[in-house]
């Protein structure tokens, strides 16, 4: 009996020990798996996440995992530009806004991808300036960009590529400042390209993209018309427009030149329209606008007459922003004027009314101007149209301001 009970538990410590030993992974990876990106991932559900770079010498760092991950490459494009190859990247970049895409490729040639973008910021002592998306530059054409520390630009490179080497043209300034620089465009051809200011040592400094246009372009004067009164638009490469269209009404009678076309305009309703432009050879000409570039763009008539349009940033110089008394004949006493303006970053804020000759105030100096609403609006009475004909013309005068336009109702 014994015997038989030493048999059984030697099997049964067998079996324990068996369970006991360390068993090896079963790996359920496939080559002809679809692949997935597990990380990063975006809460939102969206796939898409942006990275915000403090500084240009601030890498973008980070790490994918992907599945099947035995037999899955990442690439990282930038811009649509591959510009690492691996699960884990650490570069840096120029100042400015870039379209990610991070793709997983298996060995079957499967893919997936994830979308993002990359902010790179300036430093704050760099030459830089705003970039929204439509910045339009036309060859031939002096052009303005405003920034910050744009004193320190010696002159514009223009590349086809991010990393500033694959360089197509330059352009010298005429005139600079810290606030803006002023250059005449170079011959180029029509597409996107990447802008660096350079400086007197000869380093970049990103300034995102620009867009470049040669056909004909209208760039101002098109976006408000008083139905019956002559409406000028202004732009480049004009000389060929044959036909203006507002909503269905068609105007040939123009008179036109390589910056502007002069038209009477239609009879028109308080509100929105369209508007668009034809050339001798049916092509359209191009509106610059807030939404890019159009074919047709929104043209407003409005119950206000406007008398000035900028945008101008005054700084205590009574020419920049000056009404004569020959435009201030047709406005009707008991008139509000309205003055559009926008707040820029700056010590501070204030506008004065007045003269040129710095005599009586139309409207008395306002400091905080961040707090008031645009558009300012002031009664056109007597006593202002007495100053106005006693001087032969009035300001807007201040300091951090960008005045828009004026008009009155």
């Amino acid at each position: 009996m014994k015997k038989y009970i030493y048999i059984v538990l030697a099997i049964a410590c067998a079996g324990l020990f068996a369970s006991c030993e360390k068993q090896n992974p079963f790996d359920t990876q496939s080559p002809d798996d679809a692949p997935l990106i597990l990380k990063p991932y975006n809460e939102s559900g969206t796939g898409s996440f942006t990275y915000n770079l403090a500084n240009p010498d601030t890498p973008l760092l980070d790490s994918v995992t992907v599945t099947p991950s035995a037999y899955t490459t990442v690439y990282w494009y930038l811009n649509d530009t591959l510009v690492h190859t691996g699960t884990r990247i650490e570069k840096c970049f120029f100042a400015g806004s870039y379209k990610l895409k991070i793709e997983a490729v298996t060995e079957a040639g499967k893919k997936t991808y994830r979308d993002g973008s990359v902010l790179v910021n300036p430093y704050s002592t760099d030459p830089q300036a705003p970039a929204p998306s439509g910045r339009y530059l036309v060859p031939g054409v002096e052009m303005t960009i405003a920034g910050a520390n744009l004193d320190k630009v010696a002159k514009l490179a223009f590349t086809k590529d991010f990393y500033g080497n694959d360089l197509v043209s330059t352009a010298e300034l005429t005139a600079s400042d810290e606030g803006s620089i002023t250059f005449t465009m170079p011959p180029m051809a029509d597409g996107e390209y990447y802008l660096f200011f350079v400086d007197a040592t000869g380093q970049l400094f990103g300034a995102d993209k620009v867009q470049i246009l040669n056909g004909a372009v209208a760039l101002a004067g098109y976006e408000e018309f008083v139905p019956g009164s002559p409406w000028l638009i202004t732009g480049v490469n004009l000389q060929n427009v044959v036909s203006v269209k507002v909503d269905n009404t068609v105007i040939t009678d123009l008179t036109v030149t390589a910056e502007s076309v002069l038209l009477t305009a239609p009879e028109a309703e308080v509100g929105m329209h369209t508007i668009s432009m034809k050339n001798q050879d049916g092509s359209d000409v191009l509106f610059v606008t807030s939404a890019g570039i159009l074919t047709e763009a929104p043209a407003v008539v409005s119950a206000e007459v406007t008398i000035w349009t900028g945008p101008v940033t005054i700084d205590w110089n009574a020419d920049l922003v000056k009404i004569t008394k020959e435009t201030m004949d047709a406005v009707p006493v008991g008139s509000t004027i309205f003055i559009y303006f926008d707040v820029p970053e700056a010590e501070y804020h204030a506008m004065r009314v007045t003269t040129s000759s710095w005599g009586d105030d139309l409207v008395a100096q306002i400091d905080g101007m961040e707090n008031q609403s645009s558009p300012y609006g002031f009664v056109y009475d007597d006593r202002c149209k007495g100053i106005v004909e006693t001087i032969g013309d009035w300001a807007v005068v201040g300091f951090g301001l960008t005045v828009n336009k004026i008009t009155y109702k």
